[in-house]
């Protein structure tokens, strides 16, 4: 992706946010260490709102969770058929994959990744099992706000591509 493109701009706002992020929570910790000590109540409750996400480099399950949260990113950012949407399909799609996403989009109306039409608003990624070679299997369950959820059984391969989109069983 060079110059301009949807695609490094969307990684610049990634950078970007990142950035603010950890210089927000390092301006945090030293206005906190000038102040009166807060009441505990408060940092209870700031606790219970924490939300941690965490993953594993090289590991399977991290990598369906990784293309899936990026590629609905993506898709709510720009609309269908960015291109950073493509390159996450390149990167992570096997290319034999790719071809039966492109024949079941062109029957169905919808995007193959998500099986939908519309965009997610909330996806979560459950490690079904490992087979010999340490192929990964997942649940990817996407949510929107009225209808039921979607189920899907996802492989990737110990290449780190993803081979498999299907519905779950």
């Amino acid at each position: 992706m060079h110059g301009n493109t949807s695609g490094a701009r969307g990684l610049r706002r990634i950078a970007a946010v990142a950035a603010g992020l950890a210089l927000g929570l390092g301006l945090g910790v030293s206005a906190h260490a000038s102040q009166p000590a807060a009441p505990q109540r408060a940092s209870v409750a700031a606790a219970a709102q924490a939300k941690t996400v965490s993953g594993r480099t090289g590991d399977g399950l991290t990598g369906i969770a990784d293309f899936y949260g990026a590629y609905i990113d993506a898709q709510n950012d720009s609309g269908p058929a960015t291109p950073m949407m493509k390159a996450l399909r390149s990167h992570y799609l096997d290319p034999a994959l790719g071809r039966q996403l492109a024949s079941w989009e062109r029957t169905n109306h919808a995007d193959g990744v998500l099986r939908a039409q519309s965009i997610p608003a909330r996806w979560s990624v459950t490690e079904k099992g490992r087979s010999k070679g340490d192929a990964v299997e997942a649940v990817v369950t996407l949510t929107w706000e009225h209808g039921a959820p979607v189920k899907l059984s996802v492989v990737m391969n110990p290449q780190h591509r993803i081979v498999k989109i299907a519905s779950a069983r």
